[in-house]
């Protein structure tokens, strides 16, 4: 490996693969990448991608390619890395947003389940981002990883301890990650959003009185919305945010203040 860092500012193409592309925060990461720009390889798994984002207007004007990936598999992660790389002609971002959520008591969660969450959240993310920072070692090219985690991951909560765990464990990988790589030019930051009120997770907190409980927590009284989210994405893996690194940019509403 070399130690000579990339100027981690220069101009150069922009190409980012995106996991989680089909969930509503997904859609609206890649939506905001692509109106700035960047050519974009969107990783789907068990959902496939809708129309209305592969037809999108604003994806005209940019290169996309699809990928379908296992995260919880070592060979689907390097088969679709690698089919990016081709299809884009290299990548300078990741972004891990595929996650999936536990709501379960924690003396009653499985085995199985921890598996799950642990490792589609946590060491997926972990694998995907070593592919691409020895991509871009490799290239001589400075390099951007974004994992959205949540504010899971940085306060306590009943019945969310397996999720807050994983999501912390992103935390802390962008913290050892940016050290181990900071002198050679990759930058590796999270964002950690309170409740994104998705469609999904209207379904998730259907129970009454509950989204209202979740908001009295909130200063802002408010629950973020999916582009307040992307658009913290967009900023970390920008070259604006080249003096950026192991940092965790919570978008919050003020939660993790109160």
């Amino acid at each position: 490996m070399t130690t000579t860092q990339p100027d981690a500012g220069k101009p150069g193409p922009r190409r980012a693969l995106v996991t989680g592309a089909a969930s509503e925060l997904g859609r609206e990461i890649v939506l905001t990448l692509a109106r700035d720009g960047y050519d974009i390889a969107l990783v789907y798994h068990e959902t496939r991608l809708p129309d209305d984002l592969v037809n999108h207007p604003d994806m005209a004007a940019v290169k996309t390619i699809t990928i379908a990936m296992e995260l919880l598999s070592q060979d689907s992660i390097d088969r679709g890395f690698d089919a990016a790389v081709d299809g884009l002609g290299g990548l300078d971002v990741l972004v891990n947003n595929a996650g999936r959520p536990l709501l379960k008591p924690a003396v009653e969660v499985t085995w199985d389940e921890w598996d799950a969450v642990i490792d589609l959240n946590l060491k997926g993310a972990y694998f995907l981002a070593c592919r691409l920072a020895r991509h871009c070692i490799d290239a001589g090219r400075p390099g951007a990883i974004v994992n959205v985690a949540s504010t899971h991951g940085m306060t306590g909560f009943a019945g969310r301890s397996v999720y807050g765990i994983s999501k912390g464990g992103m935390i802390q990988m962008a913290r050892m990650l940016a050290i181990e790589w900071a002198a050679l030019g990759v930058r590796i930051n999270a964002v950690a959003p309170s409740t994104v009120l998705t469609n999904s997770r209207r379904e998730m907190y259907k129970e009454p009185g509950v989204l209202e409980s979740m908001l009295e927590r909130i200063p802002t009284k408010r629950f973020l919305e999916p582009g307040e989210v992307a658009a913290a994405v967009r900023y970390l893996a920008s070259p604006d945010a080249a003096s950026i690194t192991g940092h965790t940019l919570v978008v919050d509403g003020g939660l993790t203040a109160a």
